[in-house]
């Protein structure tokens, strides 16, 4: 999400968690749940945690082909690899190798430049929390930007066979845009079986200051199903408390969602409450048995009331489980595979002394009945 973003604005927090199967280079940024179908160990000695210090929001990682890692994220100005100062569209920090995730300092180039922008968006807009999949050989970004002629955010796809990119949109037309003028952002695509998957933040299930999260199925090429006729509603911002508790500005935020499978079970890492304060956080719901939710997903530990992690202090919303470094305002939770299959979570924090988010890395384990980052 932009910094400047006036009505809504979102966070993702990241997660790790081991398992007993390996996978292949190449495993998408959400989690595989073929990959994931024995469960999830305790914990992974061998992961990695780092926070950077590259201004960074909104962050995706994904496994590469080559064995390392790529953490995208929103529109952003900082250090290029090399010491030189550049603006990004869609920064690209590229880090870690085989199991070491880790996360960097500077930014390896742009994941989709300008000139490859769809023409149905404001190309002086900033690009919004991206997520990126592999799908039958080719890497799918899901982009967020504000539409051509309106201050309206809509979705965008674009392509690359490598997740170095340069990513390229050629159309003319958005993935999602609603003719209500009702936002879409924050999409984040998975893999079940061998089908494609996307969860976004969606207005058009909710009104007014309210906002929810849809899920819905997708094709090979990366677009929605017909008429998005698989679409399910997963949660809204009417489904919890904390969504705006303690916030001046009484808009309801759930976003920055990421679909994640443990044993049998799904369940969804979502954001909420206000990007520029300590109070913004991550849920954790459980959605059922199936990669479309049947179902509203149900908050995990209270998590109608508070939020299940986030900052533990003054200023925080009392979460049910704090995250290393205890930082605040963290959120755009996004769960990832090491290449030994072991699961990793990469999430930002917002610095309140100037304003800024930066991205995280963490082990995402089983603890006591949930779940846990070390």
């Amino acid at each position: 999400m932009n910094n400047k973003r006036a009505k809504f604005v979102s966070a993702a927090t990241v997660a790790v968690f081991a398992t007993t199967s390996a996978v292949a280079a190449g495993a998408t940024s959400a989690v595989t749940a073929d990959a994931i179908g024995g469960g999830v160990a305790s914990s992974d000695s061998s992961s990695t945690r780092d926070a950077s210090k590259f201004k960074l929001a909104d962050p995706d990682t994904v496994l590469t082909d080559e064995g390392d890692y790529i953490t995208y994220g929103t529109s952003s100005a900082g250090t290029k690899c090399g010491g030189t100062k550049h603006g990004f569209k869609v920064p690209m920090l590229r880090h870690g190798s085989g199991d070491d995730v880790g996360i960097a300092d500077c930014a390896v180039g742009d994941a989709l430049p300008k000139k490859n922008i769809g023409g149905w968006a404001d190309k002086s807009s900033g690009v919004w929390a991206p997520g990126v999949v592999k799908h039958k050989g080719t890497y799918l970004m899901y982009y967020t930007m504000s539409k051509k002629g309106s201050k309206q955010k809509c979705i965008g796809l674009a392509r690359s066979t490598d997740a170095n990119g340069p990513f390229k949109d050629g159309g003319s037309r958005p993935w999602a845009c609603p003719a209500s003028g009702r936002w879409v952002i924050d999409a984040n695509p998975y893999v079940a079986g061998g089908q494609l998957y996307v969860a976004y933040r969606d207005d058009q299930v909710a009104r007014g200051i309210e906002s929810g999260v849809s899920v819905v199925g997708a094709g090979d090429n990366g677009w929605a199903d017909k008429d998005f006729s698989s679409r399910r509603t997963a949660i809204t911002s009417n489904d919890i408390a904390w969504d705006s508790a303690k916030n001046k500005g009484n808009n309801h935020i759930v976003e920055n969602p990421s679909m994640f499978k443990v044993g049998k079970s799904w369940h969804l890492a979502y954001s909420a409450n206000a990007w520029n304060s300590a109070r913004y956080a991550t849920g954790i719901a459980e959605c059922g048995t199936k990669p479309i939710p049947r179902s509203r997903c149900t908050p995990m530990r209270n998590g109608v009331k508070r939020p299940y992690f986030g900052f533990k202090g003054k200023g925080g919303l009392g979460p049910w489980r704090g995250l290393p470094g205890n930082h605040t305002g963290p959120g755009g939770m996004d769960i990832f595979q090491a290449q030994n299959g072991s699961h990793r979570a990469v999430y930002h924090w917002f610095q309140r002394s100037d304003k800024t988010r930066y991205p995280v890395t963490g082990t995402f384990v089983r603890h006591n009945g949930g779940f846990a980052v070390k």
